[in-house]
């Protein structure tokens, strides 16, 4: 706790808040009209820079490796059911994640609630939202951890960056049982075994919430922008001057002269060239080794960009003529193929409904790796632990592995141990004029749109 009684992460919170809020034009006045910028990447993080950029006068101009902006976050609706909407990409927006629900407010881009209740399936037996929990010696154990890590200083959690996840709780006392439960849950918001996570990084996503009562803990998933997370891509676009986005240009170099930087593309034998006075890079870090930095990059962020990797997910949205699962709410926490299933669809209007088999890790790459076909057969027969209804409901699928996308490789950071205080800090230090943006560097909002939308919002302030 700070001196006035605000923990460090509200401080954090409000700090974010305030750069992203209407607050930040007051800032113009110091901002010069000739001032400009080349944002690499449109996606939350790129568009969050340059929206907050041209609000105060900025020229900015954005480069898109992709046909389309948006970068992770990807809405997408079925040919055969165009009235449901489902996310391949980024998901959900929860109730503290203050600089997206601010971005929606300001771009007049509509909620609505997309929380879930938590259903169980294992060892084919599946059990609703009461008949589930962790014990009391698990309990105990957390509640013990929670009071404790509000006292932790830098030589705790430098130790604590040491362990895994799933290490540090079978440190402080969680039964095998519990363990088993909480590696099911705890992968599917790290993107890979939580085994292969910082115990730190962890503890600063979990510690403030309840994280032992799966009835009322929503874990920030509470939230989905109505008709897509596409529209509030869409609705920062709108408020960009026209041709400030330019898809299909991958960056190639990065080159700092004279005070002004110059970054170039290269689309087949076609450079262009885009000089400013300043650059954010918001594309994943797993981007930087395939471009050309002069000066160089650093030596230890170069090592960073190329040691921290992003999750292996592969979503795969299944579209059913008939919504067979006991609840709207329903998301089911399996040791089936998929990790998580869950109602995406829920409170859109029809009979028909899509539900989203989430599956990261080992098992995102076997599913990657199946027939379109194969895929349906396996997610269906996951599925008829929930319902037999399953094997005539189910109509087609649609999947995306993000750990085979170019531009990305992978879903979201996952920093191992060790990396939280290091590899994240150092991607996050500016490059001469090239500050860095994305979920990636994000403190209290990372794997998040929130992370991204906050991250490119203070880039946008360190450039003011």
């Amino acid at each position: 706790m700070s001196a006035d009684g605000i923990s460090r992460r509200e401080f954090l919170r409000g700090a974010t808040l305030a750069v992203a809020a209407a607050s930040l034009p007051r800032y113009a006045r110091a901002a010069k009209m000739r001032s400009s910028c080349v944002v690499v990447g449109a996606g939350l993080a790129g568009l969050s820079a340059a929206y907050r950029l041209n609000q105060v006068g900025w020229k900015v101009t954005v480069l898109e490796a992709r046909d389309r902006p948006g970068g992770r976050v990807w809405s997408h609706r079925f040919p055969e059911a165009p009235e449901l909407v489902c996310e391949m990409g980024g998901e959900w927006i929860g109730k503290d994640h203050k600089s997206i629900l601010d971005l929606c407010h300001e771009t007049k881009v509509e909620l609505e609630p997309h929380a879930y209740k938590i259903w169980l399936l294992i060892a084919g037996r599946l059990k609703g939202p009461g008949e589930w929990g962790f014990s009391d010696s698990s309990r105990a154990a957390w509640g013990k951890f929670a009071a404790a890590w509000k006292h932790y200083g830098p030589a705790e959690r430098a130790q604590m960056d040491q362990y895994d996840w799933f290490a540090w709780l079978r440190k402080i006392g969680f039964t095998d049982e519990d363990l088993r439960i909480r590696e099911l849950i705890d992968s599917t918001d790290i993107g890979e075994s939580m085994r292969a996570s910082s115990a730190l990084s962890e503890a600063d996503s979990y510690a403030d919430t309840n994280y032992m009562n799966p009835e009322q803990d929503t874990d920030e998933m509470d939230f989905h922008v109505k008709g897509g997370n596409t529209e509030l891509i869409n609705a920062v676009i709108a408020r960009l001057p026209p041709g400030t986005l330019r898809l299909n240009s991958p960056v190639v170099s990065i080159e700092q002269r004279g005070g002004m930087v110059t970054v170039s593309t290269a689309t087949g034998q076609t450079i262009e060239r885009v000089t400013a006075d300043a650059c954010v890079f918001a594309a994943p870090s797993s981007t930087i080794p395939a471009i050309r930095f002069d000066p160089p990059l650093p030596p230890a962020h170069a090592r960073a960009a190329e040691e921290l990797e992003y999750a292996r997910i592969i979503k795969t949205q299944i579209l059913c003529d008939r919504r067979f699962w006991p609840a709207e709410n329903f998301s089911m926490m399996s040791d089936e193929t998929s990790h998580q299933y869950f109602h995406t669809t829920q409170g859109q209007p029809g009979p028909k409904g899509i539900l989203c088999s989430y599956s990261v890790g080992d098992r995102a790459d076997v599913l990657a790796s199946q027939t379109e076909a194969r895929r349906q057969a396996i997610v269906t027969e996951d599925l008829l632990g929930v319902s037999p209804l399953a094997a005539q409901a189910v109509t087609t699928t649609f999947a995306k592995a993000w750990q085979r996308d170019p531009w990305a490789h992978g879903a979201y950071a996952v920093y191992h141990p060790g990396q939280w205080m290091t590899v994240r800090a150092q991607l996050h230090r500016p490059h001469g004029k090239v500050f860095f943006a994305g979920e990636h560097v994000s403190e209290n909002s990372q794997g998040f749109m929130d992370g991204a939308v906050g991250t490119g919002a203070e880039a946008a302030k360190a450039l003011l």
